[in-house]
C-alpha cells in the first residue's frame, strides 16, 4: 500500500524543485550551484533537474495555480525576500492544489492499476 504523502515525497516535491529550478535559471539566469544553495539541494539534484531526468513522474506544469506559485517562490528566493517559513507554505499550498486536482490519482492508477481510484477521496481529506 502507498500513501499520498509517499507519492508526494517522490513525485511532487522533485516536479515543484524541478520547475523552481527551472525558473530560476530561466527567469534570474542563476547557475546551478546558486540554484542548488537557494533549493538547499546539491548542484547534481540542479543538473538533473534542468536536464529533466528528475522530477517527471506527474505532469504538474499545466496547472495555472502551481505555475503562479513556482513564479512566486522562485522570485522571492532569488530576491532574498521570502523567509524559510513562506517557502514552505508555498511548497505546501502546492501539493494542496495538486492534492485537489487529483493528479496523484492518476499516478497512483498507472502504478497499481487494480487501485480504485474512483471510490478514493484520500488525497481530499
Amino acid at each position: 500500500m502507498t500513501l499520498p504523502c509517499e507519492f508526494i515525497v517522490r513525485s511532487v516535491l522533485p516536479a515543484m524543485r524541478a520547475l523552481v529550478a527551472l525558473e530560476l535559471r530561466d527567469s534570474y539566469q542563476l547557475k546551478q550551484e546558486e540554484i542548488a544553495s537557494l533549493l538547499g539541494i546539491t548542484q547534481s539534484a540542479v543538473s538533473q533537474y534542468v536536464r529533466r531526468v528528475r522530477g517527471r513522474a506527474v505532469e504538474i506544469e499545466e496547472i495555472g495555480e502551481v505555475q503562479g506559485l513556482v513564479k512566486n517562490l522562485a522570485q522571492g528566493l532569488a530576491e532574498a525576500s521570502l523567509t524559510t517559513r513562506q517557502v514552505m507554505q508555498g511548497y505546501c499550498e502546492a501539493c494542496q492544489i495538486i492534492r485537489e486536482k487529483r493528479v496523484l490519482c492518476r499516478l497512483h492508477k498507472r502504478l497499481d492499476p487494480t487501485f480504485d481510484v474512483e471510490n478514493c477521496d484520500l488525497c481530499l481529506l
